[in-house]
């Protein structure tokens, strides 16, 4: 059977016996159902051939009879001559002749197998399954599902021999039957064959009405999972078969009503959602939303309560946990590549949208307890795969129905936050607990969270989307859910009243709106990394004003106007309005709830831009922080912990990342070996940090911008006031210690890497170093010149004081004594220096008796080859050795303060 051969009488009682077995031992075959499949297949396509066999007989006889009456009524004209009549003939028979043995043969096994085996049998043999155990009903299932895909793939070999290669010399089963019972081809045909696959779905029909839904679910695996890898298969005329199939078996599946919270539902059609996202055929995808929107107008949620109820009403409202893959699917629409797509997904998802909100807006009073509201059933259970839905527009490639989505989820906060979308009875059973185990937060409000995280989160990740418009209506939608629903009113008050359950629609509360900038907005500074060369490169807008170069090549205007229009957009057109609306927020928080707590927030998110590996953000960041601090915030919000944090990040800035000891570091007493692993992991690790300060070369415009920021502060007499000595004399030595870290990474990277000459280039260190000094120069003076002796009299002031005024001596002696050294460099720590001496001279006798440290700083510039500073020093020198304050150094004191 099926090898192409003549069928003996013995083969039909083998193959009648075989069915025979099937129908009546079915429990005992096992894997041994294969063979059956495999001879009920052939049976089914010799019935076929039988059946062709009779229509042509019919047709023929009419065609000879026709012929008949035409000779016994012959016409005026005849169409064709004796000679056309006999070539036609000629070559019907020559046809007649190349195909007959196959012909013959194919016919003759069809009239004995159509007499021997009717085909009410072999119908009784797939009707018998419903009777069969589960692990029989296992194995049958398995074995019509392997059958099946061997008939799809076109797989040719014998049952049970040895070589299974397709043989053309034979006729085999597997080419005679197709789509469509006859092609243009003869009995055969060029399609995959689709019988056993039709008799696996009748097979799913009638277990799934016979079976507990346990037991069926065993079996859906297996048939799910042949039905979707045969709806992508590469003919689409297959793939819509196994789809129309999954759509049969999926509207007699939600006929019946959900069991509680097995969700049977979802399991069921879950193998829709892999072929919405997987199927390359557009075909198939138009049908499957084709086949979505019928499941959702039959069994979906009555939003018409009041129409009187018809046949076609029945089941409405029974889908419930399949929703889930309903909207998934409509969702994967959104970013498929196919504008038809997605447009066809989203009228679906729309519709859905705008019944819900028509039935809300129509609805005056609060669902009931036991969730009896069908017209908010679709909010109220799959709110957040609602949300996830349209999230996917959002992140979709086409710009229209992004804003369209966006605008979409604007409107479903607006009913989430009019109490519009009620909790579930499982979500409010489990308030209840919550409630009863002593939680902070009021009954129903975490809950109510859990329904917002999502869109919120969703709207924040479209700030990583790569098209502005989209950043732009992202953001603006989310800080405005933000400032209209999360912060208290009169209105969220009385409404907290009236409801029974004493939650509120609006979270005003500060440990929400904690929870929303730690979550959902410094997530947001991430997609930064949008900006491919944010970490390297040349960026001239980035450098403060009044800043040297003596080493680098300084920027033309030209250059530093066309980079700050061409680079960093994500930067430029969004860190900006996002930070904007953030201070926004802690600002009216502080106003609302009179508490300080999101001003910590706010440092947060900046010190995240001060770390991060982008030299562009950590300025904006800098920049920001000075305008936070100095313009934003007024003075009396500003606590004592607060310039704690703020001066703790920018003394963590000043330092740079990576650097090396500037030696190995000598230990007595070790072994060469160990020794000479030191030298080479020391020489490692300098490799390294040159490669990381190369690769991140912008990070070299921080040290600058932070010291603008520090000089901005602590040049400010009120925040001064406000920040108190501490922490003034906290930044002044961190500022310092920059500087020291900046000339040894200046030093390991002149000793490594050649400078390079011509091209505009990020800042050297030792140019940092220079700006940072002249800042530096300026808090010592301020320092100094203040009336309090005492504060200068702390170990704390006398420590910077002498730790910074010796730095610099040692820095100014040692460009002096190198020939090399650039006379811009010179001429402005000379100037420093000067200016240094110049206070001190200026200094009353009670606060020079306080410098007992200065006279071996001075004894080392005694030599100086500057004439002014050697001047300078020998009059301080004088004045600490007399104790008088010569007048000659007032007015230089003067202009130094």
């Amino acid at each position: 059977l099926g090898t192409g051969r003549l069928l003996a009488d013995r083969h039909v009682q083998c193959v009648q016996f075989l069915l025979r077995l099937g129908k009546d031992d079915g429990e005992l075959l096992g894997v041994s159902w294969e063979h059956i499949f495999r001879a009920l297949s052939e049976v089914t396509r010799l019935h076929q051939v039988w059946e062709r066999m009779a229509r042509n007989e019919r047709v023929e006889k009419a065609q000879r009879h026709k012929k008949l009456n035409a000779k016994e009524n012959p016409a005026s004209g005849e169409s064709k001559t004796d000679d056309e009549s006999d070539s036609d003939s000629g070559e019907s028979e020559f046809q007649l002749e190349e195909e007959m043995d196959k012909r013959m043969i194919d016919e003759a096994n069809a009239l004995s197998v159509y007499d021997a085996i009717p085909l009410n049998f072999v119908d009784s043999i797939f009707q018998r399954s419903s009777s069969l155990s589960r692990p029989s009903l296992r194995d049958f299932v398995y074995q019509l599902c392997r059958v099946s895909r061997m008939e799809i793939s076109g797989y040719g070999g014998h049952v049970g021999s040895d070589a299974n290669d397709i043989d053309v010399s034979n006729d085999h089963y597997m080419k005679h039957h197709a789509l469509t019972s006859e092609s243009k081809h003869g009995v055969g045909g060029s399609q995959p064959a689709i019988y056993s696959l039709q008799k696996l779905v009748e097979v799913t029909h009638l277990n799934m009405e016979s079976r507990p839904r346990l037991i069926f679910a065993d079996i859906w695996g297996t048939i799910s999972t042949h039905l979707t890898s045969t709806a992508l298969h590469e003919e689409a005329a297959v793939a819509m078969y196994a789809v129309d199939s999954l759509r049969q078996l999926s509207m007699q599946f939600l006929s019946r009503e959900e069991l509680g919270v097995f969700e049977f539902q979802r399991r069921f059609l879950s193998p829709l959602e892999t072929i919405m996202s997987r199927s390359t055929h557009v075909n198939v995808k138009e049908l499957l939303l084709s086949s979505v929107d019928q499941l959702i107008q039959i069994y979906g949620f009555d939003y018409e309560p009041e129409v009187t109820e018809s046949s076609s009403r029945t089941h409405l409202g029974t889908l419930r946990s399949g929703w889930r893959s309903v909207l998934v699917i409509l969702g994967t629409a959104g970013i498929d590549k196919n504008d038809a797509i997605a447009t066809q997904g989203f009228t679906l998802l729309q519709t859905q949208i705008q019944h819900c909100t028509s039935a809300c807006k129509e609805r005056k009073t609060a669902p009931n307890d036991d969730g009896s509201e069908h017209s908010v059933s679709l909010l109220s259970e799959y709110f957040v795969d609602l949300v996830n839905a349209l999230l996917l527009y959002v992140s979709g490639p086409r710009q229209n129905l992004s804003s369209k989505s966006i605008d979409s989820l604007l409107q479903l906060s607006n009913l989430l936050a009019e109490g519009k979308v009620p909790l579930t009875t499982t979500r409010k059973k489990a308030t209840m607990i919550t409630a009863s185990n002593g939680m902070v937060m009021s009954e129903g409000q975490n809950d109510e969270l859990e329904l917002w995280w999502p869109m919120l989160l969703g709207l924040s990740q479209t700030m990583g989307d790569r098209r502005h418009e989209v950043r732009v209506k992202g953001l603006g939608t989310l800080l405005s859910i933000i400032n209209k629903h999360f912060f208290p009113s009169a209105d969220s008050v009385k409404v907290a009243e009236e409801r029974k359950d004493g939650s509120s629609p609006r979270h005003g509360d500060l440990q929400t709106l904690q929870l929303i900038f730690r979550g959902i907005l410094v997530p947001a500074l991430e997609n930064e990394e949008m900006d491919g060369n944010s970490t390297s490169g040349f960026a001239p807008e980035l450098l403060p004003t009044k800043f040297v170069h003596f080493i680098t090549v300084p920027p033309r205007p030209e250059t530093a106007s066309a980079s700050s229009r061409d680079r960093n957009e994500w930067i430029s057109t969004t860190f900006e309005h996002l930070i904007d609306g953030v201070i926004s927020l802690c600002l009216r928080s502080i106003e609302a709830f009179g508490d300080d707590a999101l001003i910590e927030e706010v440092l947060a998110m900046l010190n995240s831009c001060l770390l991060s590996d982008s030299g562009h953000l950590a300025v904006k960041g800098l920049r920001r922080l000075q305008q936070f601090m100095t313009q934003d915030l007024e003075l009396k919000d500003i606590t004592d912990d607060t310039w704690a944090t703020v001066s703790h990040m920018l003394f963590r800035v000043l330092s740079v990342r990576g650097l090396p000891p500037s030696s190995v570091p000598e230990i007595e007493g070790i072994p060469e070996d160990q020794k000479e692993q030191f030298e080479q992991e020391h020489l490692e690790a300098m490799n390294d940090f040159i490669r990381e300060q190369t690769f991140f070369s912008n990070r070299r415009y921080i040290g600058c911008n932070a010291s603008m920021v520090i000089g901005a502060l602590l040049t400010n007499d009120k925040i001064v006031e406000s920040m108190g000595t501490r922490w003034y004399v906290f930044l002044t030595s961190g500022l310092g210690k920059g500087i020291r870290d900046w000339e040894k990474a200046a030093e390991i990277m002149d000793s490594k890497a050649a400078i390079t000459h011509g091209s505009p280039t990020p800042p050297h260190y030792l140019e940092n170093v220079l700006y940072a000094r002249r800042w530096m120069t300026k808090f010592l003076l301020n320092l100094m010149v203040q009336k309090d002796v005492a504060t200068l009299e702390t170990p704390a002031c006398q420590h910077v004081l002498k730790e910074e005024t010796e730095s610099l001596v040692q820095a100014f002696l040692t460009k002096e004594a190198n020939e090399s050294c650039s006379a811009v460099d010179m001429r402005n720590i000379s100037k420093m220096i000067s200016d240094l001496f110049d206070c001190f001279n200026a200094l009353s006798n009670d606060k020079i008796s306080t410098l007992k440290w200065l006279s071996p700083i001075l004894s080392t510039c005694i030599q100086t080859n500057n004439a002014t500073i050697r001047a300078s020093v020998q009059i301080l020198l004088t004045k600490m050795l007399e104790g008088g304050t010569p007048s000659s150094s007032a007015p230089a004191s003067e202009e130094a303060s």
